[in-house]
């Protein structure tokens, strides 16, 4: 990566920030602008003195957590409702079988197992504490089944790394065949030849790269043959290969084998960018190991799926249809048909599609809201999608079909809706239960969903979806916990999870800001959070806080934010911003210094989303949405607790650091700046990790809330907390009506400020 930068280094006498972290200034100019960066040091994370860091912070953080006198039984209690909590996920079906992970009582990670058909008894083929025995941590990072159900291709790593080692397992008797292909962690898209009998995968190159930024360039799709030693496999799409020499050097590559055709496709996915470009080979000389790839599809067609069978290809492209049409196009020897219109743009943002026999499925979303929709493919059938019915408040976390069998079988669950494994019956549409997901032992009924609007700071309207007991009054007291991502055109879509009930029958709420930079309202709604207008997303976040506190939800002194990866930049650029609205912020694993961040193993990939400070303009608005570089001195800023994992894949520890010692040494508060460090861990924790970390987080928010039960007898920072309602707008604190009453009524409590009920508005 080419900077325009002068760099100089000055390595300073022993100056130290407040929290121990030395002072050695990087000074950088970058299009004209002087960049500061005084804790570049930390970046080299396996240094002696970064180690040194790390731990006295990590252990500061957990004496600060044990001093809490409230978190031993809240910790108790987050227990209960995750070890009792049963979750099924990630299904697939073939030859007849039912494939799942499931993450069960007495298991601190998903085990893969099968059933013959959904009423076949269970069995667990693949446990990763026994198959990557010895290391800590140990996860499936994926799987695929092969056509026929006989094999089953699996990724394992240790430590929340996700650098998968690939394993063929033959699934009757779970016995293992003995391959193990390192490098291959980008294999959720693994595909098998429709004969069973070999497999594509994609591969980092082996040898390293000079830089850490380049660790993920160049990844090939290989052909493995079973029973054939993996030293064979040759490549059969790369960046500089036949017929795709102009596919980009950070491309996350794979294949589709669709059965019954005469073509096979190469998709091929420039890091992050939800766009993808398409290569067809005639499907003979591809199981000969030698295709001759022919580009169909382009990055600026808009293209963001594909579903094919036989010689139909559906496409799934935004281009000139901003929430999404499908096209149809048919693969010949002469190439591909013209495509035509198979569902034309509507009202709702087409979020997925997946091909039956009797149908093309339809995942629609308005506002996040999402439903089903199925375009009937029989003769005389009409070309309009017709609706099945689904709940109102839950999402489609998953949707199964075969072009060969009619139906679907979907994966549904809301944010306190159950979640559900159901199929949908082709001639009726109606949904039938399988029982594959038991129903949770914890107890939802006495809470609320509710779907409320903010009004940003240029006008936009802001969904957000608040929950809390339905006997929550506006007083202003009530803990609340923002919560926000926005980014890469992905939905902040309902997702149930036990341990919330933790927090809400505290009388907590908890708010989900469904900012732009997401997918709710198709690409537009991404593209007004993306590079150069990524500003939207804080702001919006800040509108959503704000709209909290002027109708009474909550107040500054009980209000706290979180974002998780690109969530940091929406939570810590609030932060940086508003420092007066909260009193604290959580920043889990997260990108919070956007200059260096492209440096970073997964950075480069993130280019087309955030930018680069390649070019003035990508500096410009990295700069801006960087929350380490908005840092002020002698600023009053809220308790933070950061998080991160020493084996995160995505998101580099440094972040998490970095930040940390700039705003130890910069607030003016005396509140507390803790960081957590999960030694053996990563962005996807084990359940007793995730556990462990939740409790921290919930004690932490409530010790700076001034709960009663949570405020240390010798507090490690000094708290101020206001008196209850005191920073809440003029007549609005008095109300203390029920918040279900007021979200229903709308003009009680919320008059004017958003439409009434879940959902309402729609």
């Amino acid at each position: 990566m080419t900077r325009i930068a002068a760099l100089v280094l000055v390595l300073l006498l022993p100056a130290f920030a407040q929290g121990g972290a030395a002072v050695r200034e990087v000074r950088e100019t970058l299009h004209g602008v002087e960049v500061v960066d005084p804790f570049r040091w930390l970046e080299e994370v396996k240094s002696e003195d970064s180690q040194a860091w790390f731990r006295s912070q990590d252990e500061e953080a957990r004496r600060a957590f044990a001093a809490i006198p409230g978190r031993a039984a809240l910790a108790e209690r987050i227990r209960s409702l995750s070890g009792a909590q049963v979750t099924v996920r990630n299904l697939a079906m073939a030859g007849g079988k039912v494939f799942y992970l499931k993450l069960a009582p007495g298991h601190d990670t998903p085990v893969l197992c099968v059933r013959e058909g959904f009423a076949g008894a269970e069995r667990v083929v693949v446990d990763p504490a026994r198959a990557a025995a010895g290391q800590p941590g140990a996860a499936i990072d994926w799987y695929r089944p092969s056509p026929d159900g006989r094999l089953v291709a699996y990724g394992v790593s240790a430590g929340g790394t996700e650098d998968s080692t690939l394993h063929v397992l033959e699934v009757k008797g779970a016995r293992d065949l003995g391959v193990a292909i390192d490098r291959t962690r980008f294999n959720t898209e693994l595909e098998w030849h429709h004969d069973s009998r070999a497999f594509y995968y994609a591969r980092i190159p082996a040898g390293g790269q000079p830089d850490s930024a380049h660790r993920y360039a160049g990844i090939r799709l290989y052909r493995h043959v079973v029973g054939r030693p993996a030293a064979q496999d040759e490549i059969i799409f790369a960046s500089g290969v036949a017929g795709a020499r102009d596919v980009p050097e950070f491309v996350f590559p794979s294949l589709v084998v669709p059965e019954n055709s005469t073509h096979a496709y190469a998709v091929a996915r420039h890091g992050v960018r939800r766009e993808i470009s398409l290569y067809m080979s005639p499907v003979r000389e591809l199981a000969k190991g030698v295709p001759r790839w022919t580009r169909i599809v382009d990055f600026e067609d808009g293209v963001t799926a594909i579903q094919a069978w036989r010689d139909d290809i559906y496409l799934l492209t935004h281009k000139g249809a901003p929430l999404n049409k499908v096209l149809l196009m048919k693969a010949g020897k002469d190439g591909v048909s013209r495509p035509r219109v198979a569902v034309p743009e509507g009202e709702a943002v087409i979020l997925g599609m997946s091909l039956a026999a009797d149908a093309l499925y339809l995942r629609s979303t308005v506002g996040g809201l999402e439903r089903l929709e199925r375009l009937n493919l029989g003769f005389g059938a009409s070309r309009t999608p017709e609706f099945v019915k689904t709940a109102f408040d839950v999402s489609i976390s998953q949707m199964l079909t075969h072009p060969a069998r009619p139906g679907a079988v979907l994966h549904l669950q809301g944010f306190i809706e159950a979640p559900a494994v159901v199929t949908v019956e082709a001639k009726s549409g109606d949904l039938r239960n399988t029982g594959l997901q038991p129903a949770p032992a914890a107890d939802f009924s006495a809470i609320d969903e509710v779907r409320l609007y903010a009004k940003s700071h240029d006008g936009t309207r802001i969904p957000v979806t608040l929950l809390y007991r339905k006997t929550t009054v506006l007083t202003a007291d009530n803990p609340t916990l923002l919560i926000g991502f926005g980014a890469y055109g992905a939905s902040l879509t309902p997702f149930f999870d036990a341990t919330r009930l933790a927090w809400l029958e505290r009388g907590g709420i908890i708010a989900f800001a469904h900012v732009r930079g997401g997918g709710e309202y198709g690409e537009a709604w991404h593209r007004a959070g993306q590079k150069a207008t990524k500003e939207n997303t804080i702001l919006d976040f800040i509108a959503c806080a704000e709209f909290l506190i002027k109708f009474g939800f909550t107040s500054p002194g009980r209000l706290a934010i979180e974002g998780t990866r690109a969530g940091g930049i929406p939570s810590a650029g609030a932060m940086v911003r508003r420092p007066d609205l909260f009193a604290a912020v959580v920043p889990r694993v997260a990108a919070l210094d956007m200059l260096r961040f492209e440096l970073a193993p997964d950075g480069p990939a993130n280019v087309p989303e955030f930018g680069s400070v390649a070019t003035a303009e990508g500096f410009e608005s990295l700069h801006r949405i960087s929350a380490y570089h908005q840092v002020k001195d002698g600023t009053a800023y809220p308790a933070v607790l950061l998080t991160t994992g020493m084996g995160d894949p995505h998101v580099d520890p440094w972040q998490a650091a970095k930040m940390a010692a700039r705003l130890q040494a910069a607030s003016a508060s005396g509140k507390p700046v803790l960081v957590r460090v999960e030694w053996q861990g990563g962005h996807d924790a084990s359940r007793a990790q995730r556990e462990e970390e939740l409790a921290d987080i919930y004690a932490f928010l409530l010790w700076q809330f001034g709960q009663a039960g949570f405020v240390p007898e010798a507090a490690i920072a000094t708290v101020a907390v206001p008196a209850p309602g005191a920073a809440v707008t003029p007549g609005t604190a008095a109300e203390t009506i029920p918040a279900s009453a007021a979200a229903t009524a709308g003009a009680a409590g919320v008059a004017g400020a958003a439409a009434a009920g879940s959902g309402a508005g729609l």
